[in-house]
């Protein structure tokens, strides 16, 4: 079955809802649930659809009939899948909102909403996002989102942040590397396995070891 992106009146009705009493004050608005669910598309470990609704609603809503519940429960679902699909496109990701920052500090730009989404998904499975070979790798590409974030004080990410041209150039590279980080973990991972079919193929068919450098 061909995947449906939501349509202009389906983002308001989502968008509107995350934003009613209906939810906890915890509960993500659009904007942060929009960067939580890319970071979920991007990380190697694959969570449930329950277990990230659940930690994004922060406590259950207070549905006006099941028909909202499933109504929205299926939104978010084709939130993410939409997002998935951005992803495998290859192109650069189009984030929902400015990439600015908010021009004084007691206030939140949505880009800050957004990246704090994303990282708040990036800690939800963070032994993943660094168990392999290119932990160093990832851990750079992430430098921008931890600078949006304003989530983070550690020396590197401060430098950046007191120089505000640094900073405007730091960020206006997420987009292009949401689709690196998605590389990373899903496109490398299946050329592994293709690799590894590919030797055992050739090891039935030959009796002797195939070696891989």
């Amino acid at each position: 079955m061909m995947h449906q992106p939501l349509d202009d009146l389906e983002l308001e009705t989502l968008e509107n809802f995350l934003d009613s009493d209906q939810v906890h004050e915890e509960c993500h608005n659009f904007i942060t649930a929009h960067g939580f669910l890319t970071a979920l598309s991007i990380s190697p470990a694959t969570l449930p659809q329950e277990q990230w609704q659940t930690i994004l609603f922060e406590e259950l809503p207070q549905f006006a009939s099941e028909k909202e519940e499933q109504k929205i429960r299926n939104l978010l679902t084709r939130l993410q899948l939409e997002i998935q699909k951005e992803l495998e496109s290859e192109d650069d990701f189009f984030v929902p909102c400015d990439l600015e920052l908010a021009e004084h500090a007691d206030e939140l730009s949505e880009l800050q909403e957004w990246a704090s989404g994303f990282m708040e998904g990036v800690f939800l499975t963070e032994s993943h996002w660094f168990a392999s070979e290119q932990e160093d790798r990832v851990a750079e590409l992430l430098l921008p989102f931890m600078v949006a974030s304003d989530l983070f004080d550690d020396e590197d990410v401060m430098q950046i942040r007191s120089n505000p041209k640094l900073t405007q150039s730091c960020i206006e590279q997420i987009p292009a590397i949401l689709t690196d980080l998605y590389l990373i973990f899903r496109t490398e991972p299946e050329k592994k396995v293709n690799q590894r079919k590919t030797s055992h193929k050739k090891k039935s068919g030959k009796n002797k070891p195939h070696t891989k450098r």
